[in-house]
C-alpha cells in the first residue's frame, strides 16, 4: 500500500448520524468502509456494543437505563445506515465468537434474516465470524461482500482457502496477535489474500487467556480475572497494535487498517484516523489505544501518570521481537518503570497467594 493512499475501516459509534457522515466525507479518500452495528435482536446477534455491563460494573444499578441507551444506539445506527446509502461503503459486523443456535433450522433463519437486513439497508457487505453463517449468506446473496473477523481466528492459509472457496471471502481480518508475527502476515499476503488488521486495539502479546476472555464477553459475561498483565509494568507496551509511526512497516502486507471504537465516545474515531494519517507520535497511549494492556493500566494508575506515557515512548524493538526475550531484554520494563512510580509495580504482576490452615 502506498503511504499516501492508506485505507481505513472506520467504526460508527452511535453519535449524531448526520454529523458523523459529514466527518466521514471529509476523509472519504482514506475510508474503505464504515462498519456499523446491524440493527437486530440483541439476544440473537450477541452484540459487542452493550450497555448492560454498566449495571454489572456498579455504574448503573438500574437495568432500565442501559436498555434505553442500547435502544437509542440502535435507532442512531438505523438512521446512519439510511443516510449513508450510496455515499460510503457500509460493511456491518455480525462477528460474535459464539452464536446461540439450537438447530440447523435456527441457523438458516438467522442467515435469511441477515440477508433481508442487507437488502433493506442496501449494504455493501457483512463481517461474519461463524463459517456456517457465512456459507449460507454467500449462497443466498453471492454479490454481498463478506469479510472475516479477528474473532474468527484464521491463523493459517488453509483456513483462508476454505473461507474463500465456500464463502467467496477475499478480505481477511486475522487475529490481533498476528500483528506481532510479521512472517505470518507475509505468508497470508503472498498467498493472495487481502488483509484488514486492527491497529488501535490489542490484547497482551502472548496472553494466555485471550480466546477465553473474548468468548466470555461474547456470552455477555465480564471475565472475572483479566489477564492483560502478567509480568510487570513493561506489559503496558506489549499490546498487539500498530502505532501510527509503524504503518510504513506494515504497508507491504496490510490492505486496510481497521480502527476499533464502536464503544467509543464523541469524535474518537476521527481523532484516531487523523492521528494515523498524520503519523502523530506524541499522543498519550491511553488516548489512542483500545487495548487490554492500556485498559488494565487505567484501572491501576492515576490518570496523570498514564498521560506521561506517550506513543514515542514505545520501543520500536517490539516490531519484530515477538516478545520472545523479555526476561533477558527488559527494555519495556526499564522504560515503563521510569514513568510509573514504584508503589504501583506490584499491581502489574499476576499472582495467586494460597494460604493453607
Amino acid at each position: 500500500m502506498n503511504a499516501k493512499h492508506r485505507m481505513y475501516s472506520l467504526p460508527y459509534n452511535g453519535t449524531n448520524p448526520e454529523w458523523f457522515l459529514q466527518e466521514v466525507e471529509k476523509r472519504k479518500k482514506h475510508v474503505d468502509h464504515v462498519y456499523c452495528e446491524l440493527p437486530f435482536d440483541e439476544g440473537k446477534m450477541i452484540s459487542h456494543v452493550r450497555f448492560a455491563f454498566e449495571a454489572k460494573n456498579g455504574l448503573d444499578p438500574d437495568l432500565v437505563q442501559p436498555e434505553l441507551k442500547r435502544a437509542q444506539y440502535v435507532r442512531n445506527c438505523i438512521q446512519f445506515l439510511n443516510l449513508s446509502k450510496g455515499k460510503i461503503r457500509r460493511i456491518c459486523p455480525v462477528n460474535a465468537m459464539y452464536y446461540k443456535f439450537d438447530s440447523g433450522e435456527d441457523l438458516k433463519k438467522f442467515a435469511v434474516s441477515l440477508c433481508q437486513l442487507a437488502n433493506r439497508f442496501q449494504l455493501e457487505g457483512l463481517i461474519i465470524s461463524d463459517y456456517r453463517v457465512a456459507v449460507l449468506v454467500h449462497a443466498i446473496l453471492p454479490e454481498l461482500e463478506i469479510h472475516t473477523s479477528c474473532n474468527g481466528y484464521q491463523w493459517n492459509v488453509r483456513q483462508m482457502e476454505i473461507w474463500r472457496e465456500k464463502c467467496g471471502v477475499t478480505v481477511f481480518n486475522p487475529p490481533r496477535e498476528i500483528l506481532r508475527a510479521p512472517s505470518k502476515l507475509k505468508e497470508m499476503h503472498d498467498a493472495g489474500y487481502k488483509l484488514k488488521c486492527l491497529i488501535n486495539e490489542g490484547c497482551l502479546m502472548g496472553c494466555p487467556n485471550s480466546m477465553c476472555h473474548n468468548l466470555s464477553v461474547s456470552l455477555q459475561f465480564n471475565p472475572c480475572m483479566l489477564s492483560c498483565c502478567q509480568c510487570g509494568v513493561g506489559d503496558i507496551f506489549r499490546g498487539n497494535w500498530i502505532l501510527p509511526r509503524w504503518q510504513k512497516h506494515f504497508d507491504e502486507y496490510v490492505d486496510i487498517y481497521k480502527i476499533a471504537g464502536r464503544n467509543s465516545e464523541a469524535d474518537y474515531p476521527f481523532r484516531t484516523i487523523d492521528a494515523y494519517l498524520t503519523e502523530n507520535n506524541s499522543l498519550p497511549l491511553s488516548e489512542l489505544m483500545f487495548s487490554g494492556t492500556i485498559g488494565f493500566a487505567a484501572h491501576m494508575l492515576p490518570a496523570e501518570v498514564l498521560k506521561q506515557i506517550t506513543l514515542d515512548k514505545v520501543p520500536d524493538k517490539l516490531l519484530t521481537c515477538e516478545c520472545k526475550e523479555c526476561a533477558q531484554c527488559n527494555l519495556c520494563h526499564k522504560i515503563a518503570s521510569s514513568f510509573i512510580p514504584k508503589q504501583y509495580w506490584d499491581k502489574f504482576v499476576f499472582k495467586i497467594n494460597v494460604v493453607r490452615n
